[in-house]
Parts: C-alpha cells; sequence; structure tokens
C-alpha cells in the first residue's frame, strides 16, 4: 500500500511539474482603467499595498498623494503646496513602510524647499505623522529631494529614511531621519552623524577627514541605495554625488575607508588613506593605477582621459559572484573633453569592505573594463525637456544560472542586459524610431505563470511641441532573452511640457484580488493607467517596482514562496524557483510524506 502510494504521489508530482512548465504564452496587457486629473508624475514608482488594512490599494504621487481602491475610487488625496507637509513635486519613489512597528503604515516622500513628509494610513485617510515633516535645509539653501530610501540601518526593528537632495557646495546633501522626523543619532557618539558632509573638524567629521577632508555637490537623481558592505551587522548607505565621486557611509555618518591601494597623491596630504568618497573615479583602471597607487605620470584630466559622472546614478547593493559579500553596483554617463561631453553609460563594480578591508572600493575581479553602452541620443534643439531618464539597474537573476544579471535603459536608446562576469549579452532597440526616446527602470516578473521571468518597462520622450503628433509613452514587454513580446502604445499621450510618455517604474502586483498581475503606469500629464495581464499571478515578482522594493533601497523584492493544498498527508512546498532561487521551467519541490 505505501508503495502504491508513493507511486501515485510522484507520479501526480510528475504531472503537476509538468502542467508548470507547459503555461500559455504572455498575454497582452488588457487597459483597465485610466485614472485622470492627476497631474504629472516624474520617478515616483506606484505603490500597490494593503496599508495596513483590508484590500490592495493603489498609491500614486505626482505633485499629489492619492489613494485608490481597487475599484479605483479615490479614497485620499495629500496635496502639494508651499503649506502643507509636501512641496512641488515628488521626484523619487515614495517610501511605503510601518516606520516604528506600530501597526500603522506611512508613506514618505521627498519634494521641494527640502521638505521630507511622512503620512501615516488610519480611519481611511493620510494624515501627516507627528514630527513630520522633516527638513533637508541646509547653509542658506532649501534643495529639492531628488533621492529617497529607507532601512533599518542599526537593526532594531525601525525603519530609518534617507533623503539625498541637490543641494551643491557649502552644505550637506545627504540627510537621516528618525521614525519621529529627527535626525538620526546612534548613542555614544561625540560628533553629530547626520546630516553629511559637515564642516566640522575632529574625529568623525568631515572637515579634515584623512586631512583633506570630504566635499560633495549635488545629488540629481534617485542617488541613493542601502545595503551591508561590511562584516558588522548595520546597513551602510550608498551615495553618488555630481562631482564625480561615490561614497559609502556608516550608519554613523563616517564615511568607509576605500583599501590602502589607493591613496592620496597631492603633496599636501601625500600618501594619507582616502575613503570612498574623497577620489574621481576614472574609466580607466591604469589611470587609477597611476594617480592613486603608483603616483606616477600625467595627472589625469577629461581633456585626455574619461571620468566617472554619476550626477543621476542610483547605486544597488547585490552580491555578484555569490560569495556571501556584497558589491555595490552603479551605472554611470562617462565623460571626457573640454567642455565635457557624455560618451557613453559604463556599469562600474566595487567591493565592499570585508576581513581586512584590501578589496574596499577596488573594483571586482573580471570588471576591470567596464561594459558600456552606444553615444547618447542627440539632444540638439532641447532644453531641460524632456528629462533623461536616471539610468537605475535592475540586479536580478533572470537566466536562471544562480547570479544576477544587470538590466538597465541607457540614453542611446537601447535596454542592455550585463551578465554578473561583465559580458554584453543582449541589447534590444526601444526608440520606436524616434530622434529621442528614454526608458523608465525595468520590472522584472513572471507574467504567464511558467516561473520564467518576463522584462516589463515603459519609455518617454519628446513634449508635443517639439514632435506634434507622434507617440512617445509606450508599455513593453521582452522575454528574459531580450525579444519584444508586447509593444502598446499608451492610449493617450497628452500635450504635458515635460515629455510625453511615462518615466516612473510601473508597479507590477496584484492590484484587485482576481488573481492576475496589475500593470501601473505613471505619466507626463495623461494620468494613470492600469492594465492587467490575463493568465498571469504573483508567483514570481523578482523586481516588481521602482528600485526594486517599497523602501526603494535598490535591492530585489526577494523570493516569494507559495503554498499549496495538497491531500492529507502530502505537503507540498513549491519555492527556490529558477534555480536555487527562481529558475528553471520546473520548480523545486520539498515534499513532506506522511504515510
Amino acid at each position: 500500500m505505501k508503495r502504491l502510494t508513493s507511486v501515485f504521489i510522484f507520479s501526480f508530482i510528475f504531472f503537476f511539474c509538468i502542467s508548470l512548465a507547459k503555461s500559455a504564452p504572455v498575454q497582452p496587457p488588457v487597459l483597465l482603467t485610466q485614472i485622470k486629473w492627476t497631474g504629472t508624475s516624474w520617478f515616483g514608482s506606484p505603490i500597490i499595498h494593503n496599508l495596513g488594512d483590508g484590500a490592495e490599494k493603489l498609491v500614486g504621487t505626482f505633485n499629489d498623494i492619492f489613494v485608490w481602491d481597487n475599484q479605483f475610487t479615490e479614497l485620499a488625496r495629500a496635496p502639494s503646496g508651499s503649506s502643507y507637509p509636501h512641496e512641488g513635486r515628488i521626484y523619487p519613489p515614495a517610501v511605503c513602510a510601518d516606520l516604528d512597528g506600530d501597526g500603522i503604515f506611512e508613506v514618505v516622500v521627498g519634494s521641494n524647499n527640502g521638505k521630507v513628509a511622512a503620512y501615516e494610513w488610519k480611519n481611511n485617510d493620510l494624515s501627516v505623522k507627528a514630527g513630520w515633516p522633516a527638513s533637508t535645509c541646509d547653509a542658506g539653501q532649501c534643495p529639492e529631494v531628488r533621492g529617497l530610501a529607507g532601512g533599518d540601518l542599526n537593526g532594531d526593528g525601525n525603519i530609518e529614511i534617507v533623503a539625498t537632495t541637490t543641494q551643491t557646495s557649502g552644505g550637506a546633501q545627504v540627510f537621516v531621519f528618525n521614525p519621529n522626523g529627527t535626525l538620526y543619532q546612534p548613542p555614544g557618539l561625540s560628533y553629530n552623524a547626520w546630516p553629511r558632509y559637515n564642516t566640522e573638524t575632529g574625529f568623525g567629521n568631515d572637515a579634515d577627514a584623512n586631512g583633506a577632508g570630504n566635499h560633495g555637490y549635488g545629488c540629481f537623481g534617485l542617488n541613493v541605495g542601502i545595503g551591508n558592505l561590511n562584516d558588522d551587522p548595520f546597513l551602510e548607505i550608498v551615495v553618488t554625488f555630481d562631482n564625480h565621486q561615490i561614497n559609502v557611509f556608516h550608519h554613523t555618518g563616517v564615511s568607509m575607508l576605500s583599501s590602502p591601494y589607493f591613496t592620496n597623491r597631492s603633496s599636501q596630504y601625500y600618501g594619507n588613506r582616502l575613503n570612498w568618497g574623497q577620489f574621481i573615479r576614472w574609466f580607466d583602471e591604469g589611470v587609477e593605477e597611476n594617480h592613486y597607487h603608483l603616483h606616477t605620470g600625467q595627472w589625469p584630466n577629461p581633456s585626455w582621459t574619461k571620468w566617472m559622472q554619476w550626477t543621476h546614478s542610483p547605486p544597488n547593493v547585490a552580491d555578484l559572484n555569490n560569495d556571501d559579500k556584497n558589491e555595490v553596483v552603479c551605472v554611470s554617463n562617462v565623460e571626457m573633453d573640454i567642455p565635457y561631453d557624455t560618451k557613453h553609460h559604463s556599469i562600474m563594480v566595487l567591493e565592499g569592505s570585508y576581513g581586512d578591508g584590501s578589496r574596499s572600493a577596488r573594483r571586482m575581479p573580471g570588471w576591470e573594463n567596464l561594459p558600456s553602452s552606444g553615444y547618447p541620443l542627440s539632444r540638439e534643439g532641447h532644453s531641460w525637456y524632456p528629462p533623461t531618464n536616471p539610468p537605475a539597474a535592475s540586479v536580478v537573476n533572470i537566466t536562471g544560472d544562480d547570479r544576477p544579471e544587470i538590466l538597465y535603459g541607457a540614453h542611446d536608446g537601447y535596454i542592455y542586459c550585463t551578465s554578473p562576469s561583465a559580458v554584453e549579452l543582449w541589447r534590444t532597440d526601444f526608440r520606436h524610431g524616434r530622434a529621442l526616446m528614454y526608458a523608465s527602470e525595468i520590472m522584472v516578473a513572471d507574467l504567464n505563470q511558467d516561473n520564467v521571468p518576463e522584462l516589463i518597462f515603459t519609455t518617454f520622450g519628446d513634449p508635443d511641441n517639439l514632435a506634434p503628433n507622434q507617440p512617445h509613452g509606450y508599455l513593453m514587454i521582452l522575454n528574459k532573452d531580450g525579444q519584444i513580446l508586447h509593444d502598446i502604445e499608451l492610449p493617450e499621450q497628452g500635450t504635458d511640457g515635460n515629455g510625453k510618455g511615462a518615466p516612473a517604474a510601473p508597479t507590477v502586483m496584484d492590484l484587485n484580488g482576481d488573481g492576475n498581475l496589475e500593470i501601473v503606469v505613471q505619466t507626463f500629464g495623461v494620468g494613470c493607467f492600469v492594465f492587467t495581464v490575463p493568465g498571469s499571478a504573483e508567483n514570481l515578482l523578482l523586481w516588481p517596482t521602482g528600485r526594486g522594493n517599497y523602501l526603494r533601497n535598490g535591492c530585489p523584492w526577494g523570493v516569494k514562496h507559495r503554498r499549496l493544498n495538497m491531500p492529507d498527508g502530502l505537503r507540498l512546498s513549491c519555492k527556490r524557483i529558477f534555480n536555487e532561487d527562481f529558475g528553471s521551467s520546473i520548480p523545486f519541490l520539498s515534499l513532506t510524506l506522511n504515510l
């Protein structure tokens, strides 16, 4: 009897797996609704979340913050303005989390005039949380907040909020706030941890750090990521700056030291150690070796060699080689010539500070030569509009080799997929024959329940006064090999002076509870489109929203485990889909038998 039962069970499992593997093709997204009169969206990816009570809701961030129920009825609105907790546009994606573990979820936004606002969802409404808004005003300026991320920096269960601003010289660009809106200050420090950079001298401060001091300049596009980059249990903060520098901060505010390989070449501070943010990164590894290590040869200058320009460079923290040590992954535009001219985008991968720190800020082996895009599309005849897309990378395993790939949209009109070994796997043209087109961040989810991910993104481009009657807004779906599966022109393009299309990363989840995934698209001026994908499910959400998750920290959403109800005595757990984490065509099965 036991043998017959076992045969039945394993036959059932076999045919169950085959049925999962033989899924239908990805169906074209079907428009459910267009929510109009929202105003203009920038890069604030929408949110699908129950906010702690009942059914899923849709949160949209434009200038105002909207909350709709899953039938698209407006439940609440937080207006924008000088007399309100947030002011002007919401440039970066909003953080959504229960910041202090009180059971009430917050939506946190960064805006103009130095305002960071946390709104609580309670009594079916948005209300500003006690202690907020927080301010990023400094040195007589109140700059716009262009980067926002959350993380439990010190492991106490609370979520801290990191905001980066467009502050230029003379003031701080990086702020960290507690859940109550005050500046984050770890206990026992003799100095003020935040904001950074500060103008104080002495231990823990910036003005004379390593002699030369730390100096920042402008974070103009989603310039913050959070993750663990050393052997301690705390999280680090990665920030990219407009002055060609990328830095890693400890939660104490102190900058992480780079490898002893890098030392100061200037006569005043000759031989001094350098932290991550104290030196310009150059495209050519040989230039960095000569300048920062050997202290020999001509001092580098963009008139003859390329440098990294991190103006709009969202950083990610990821383990590319499965050694349980994270790297910083970031796409930078690369400049040369006087005046500066962007030649291409390139991916740089830098190691964390593990062990004795000897590899800190060094290029990961195999990444000495940086994978690069083509020359950007011409902006001749353009002013600021349309804006360029921050090349936010999606770092996630799509091939099944147990290591993550790197996906991003470059300014040459192509989506690039690069292997964890720095090899370009493919590129796909999204220009639609237009002179100027940009892409959103790329979402990654399975759209037909075959446990193989698809790639979802939107496009945007010229405003109608520059390209009349030419559509620039599309919703595109690619397979994991870069082949176009569906290419849908957005139903309305609009006449917004910022551009046509959808700059914000879409969000891909089940909004209305019918089991199918919805794709939510925020646009320049024509509201919010909601599509549904027949035959899809939430079985594999790898990178379903802007910056990977609702903390917006540049890390994947994570593996979603799925439990199946089976006959008595049999428990089947489908998990770790696609190799160890998420990827062969048949799920990995763990089986418990009680016979």
